[in-house]
């Protein structure tokens, strides 16, 4: 049984190494606790990719520590970080010929010992459904669309049932209120979630706490409200924030354009 007061992931000062010995991340420390929702910020080229791949030990580790649930990553055997951590890649290749049952069914291996048939055709309908696919559950991956075959990897991600998601622009391909409606099904699963997100207005619906990082490092991490914030948006991503109350239900909504910008200049409102 997970302690609630304990984060289920503790990262602390880590530093990763890419291939050919690049720097991929640089001394970020951070914790998640159990049903948390956490956005990853930055922009491109910031180390937001390479963070999910140095937690998944795609990475060499150079120093630091990852933890799940008290545990050393690496002291893991790979079944069993398997059935913890799930991973919505930026770009899968999947075979076009599978069907999507059989590709979301990809997500129960790491339970193939442990859970009945019932039992795995039972997750693997839930995730589908949950993603709206289950009209489509019998196509073939190529058949999808852009934004269905996202789906369908987050589907595979839902059915191996983790207690960390870990996604990487799981919003790409997406219309936007699809965007906002598949944010709001990961909030509610109620699973520890590491999103790389780069729609900022997004952010504030979705994260019970931001990182944004810079130059492969952490810049800061905190509440939605506090970073997206001028003082941090600003140097990161050259963009000033205009906040204000939505009209109708208690929450902000924030406003981003560019901080020497005139009334021609391009923003990004709110998406909600």
């Amino acid at each position: 049984m997970e302690n609630l007061n304990s984060p289920i992931l503790s990262i602390k000062h880590l530093c990763v190494d890419g291939p050919d010995h690049w720097r991929a991340v640089s001394d970020v420390t951070f914790d998640v606790y159990s049903g948390e929702c956490v956005a990853i910020i930055g922009p491109n080229g910031s180390g937001k990719s390479s963070l999910l791949k140095a937690i998944m030990q795609e990475y060499r580790s150079v120093s630091g520590s990852i933890e799940v649930s008290g545990q050393r990553i690496e002291c893991l055997h790979r079944q069993d970080m398997a059935k913890r951590i799930a991973l919505v890649a930026q770009h899968e290749h999947v075979d076009p010929r599978m069907r999507v049952t059989e590709y979301v069914g990809l997500g129960r291996l790491p339970h193939r010992f442990c859970c009945t048939n019932k039992e795995h055709d039972r997750a693997i309908t839930q995730a589908i459904e949950d993603v709206g696919l289950a009209h489509k559950s019998q196509m073939y991956f190529g058949q999808l669309s852009g934004g269905e075959q996202q789906k369908a990897s987050i589907a595979r991600a839902f059915a191996q049932e983790p207690r960390i998601l870990l996604l990487d622009e799981p919003t790409n391909h997406l219309d936007p209120l699809a965007r906002l409606e598949l944010l709001a099904l990961i909030k509610k699963k109620n699973v520890a979630s590491v999103a790389v997100l780069h729609d900022l207005p997004l952010v504030t619906p979705f994260a019970d706490k931001v990182l944004l990082m810079s130059e492969q490092k952490m810049s800061a991490y905190g509440a939605p409200d506090i970073l997206l914030q001028d003082e941090f948006m600003t140097p990161v991503f050259g963009l000033r924030v205009i906040p204000f109350k939505h009209p109708n239900i208690d929450c902000t909504i924030h406003h981003f354009e560019a901080a020497s910008s005139n009334h021609c200049s391009p923003s990004i409102g709110a998406q909600l």
